[in-house]
């Protein structure tokens, strides 16, 4: 029995330099840090206008009645600064513009318009999204961190479709009719970040929003989990999987109906600390 204790005894201080000589990735304590890198996003836009009597639209599905061109990437920017011991702040933006152009299959309703069939249309839609994230630190435990905080999506979206359209089932012209809509909406979120290595940090996040601000109400989901590998001492490549959802409805004389915007693949990029 005394034989075990010694060798345990002797284990736990052989062990016990090696804990603590641990090697982190340095985003693990970084103050700065940033990154530059392509969103592969599969994407989807449904939008309604609604008329100005009240007349209910249905929501319009962009990429099946118009064809909107799928660019392969998206450029998305992050920048943070960890400003005290405890809290920090990051900042986070992407932008998606797309058009298409089709001979419509069926009639489309779009605010007091209908788009018959049988005429070409173009069709353009841009979503812009800034997220600015203050988070606190609430645990670090070695190679361990989890951060929770809140912040603000500022929204820009905004949808247009040009064709010969009939006004109120009376007169044909050509018309086109351009929607948007801006708001900061509020979100709350969770970070996790791992340090198995040095070399290597494993992240997952998640932020949520359901609320109603000004004329604009519904909800935000993002989702992302990934990994970074350190190349140098102060650059590194990560790779995220990354999901984006935003449903909301608008009530502001521009805009009086409903979206549905998603976007969901990999995320590419460099990033840097120091």
């Amino acid at each position: 029995m005394i034989k075990f204790e010694k060798i345990a005894i002797l284990a736990c201080i052989l062990a016990s330099p090696l804990a603590v000589a641990q090697d982190l990735h340095p985003l693990m304590s970084s103050k700065y840090w940033t990154s530059l890198g392509a969103y592969f996003a599969s994407r989807d836009f449904d939008g309604s206008v609604n008329g100005s009597i009240g007349i209910i639209r249905p929501k319009i599905d962009f990429e099946t009645a118009f064809d909107l061109d799928d660019a392969p990437q998206l450029l998305m920017a992050e920048f943070g600064w960890q400003f005290s011991d405890t809290w920090g702040i990051a900042m986070q933006h992407f932008r998606s513009e797309r058009d298409g152009n089709k001979s419509l299959r069926e009639p489309v309703p779009w605010r007091d318009l209908t788009f018959n069939a049988g005429i070409e249309i173009q069709a353009e839609t841009k979503v812009a999204v800034t997220r600015l994230f203050v988070a606190r630190r609430f645990w670090d435990g070695g190679p361990h961190s989890v951060r929770v905080g809140a912040g603000i999506h500022f929204l820009d979206i905004r949808a247009s479709i040009a064709g010969q359209a009939t006004l109120n089932d009376f007169s044909t012209e050509f018309r086109t009719s351009v929607v948007s809509a801006k708001a900061p909406l509020p979100n709350i979120g969770v970070w996790y970040r791992y340090s198995p290595s040095d070399r290597w940090l494993l992240t997952a996040r998640t932020d949520w929003m359901a609320a109603s601000v000004d004329d604009i109400s519904g909800s935000v989901w993002n989702v992302a989990a990934g990994a970074s590998y350190r190349l140098t001492e102060h650059v590194g490549l990560g790779l995220n999987y990354q999901f984006f959802e935003i449903d909301v409805s608008t009530r502001s004389p521009n805009w009086r109906g409903e979206i549905r915007t998603r976007f969901a693949g990999p995320h590419l990029y460099f990033n840097a600390y120091w």
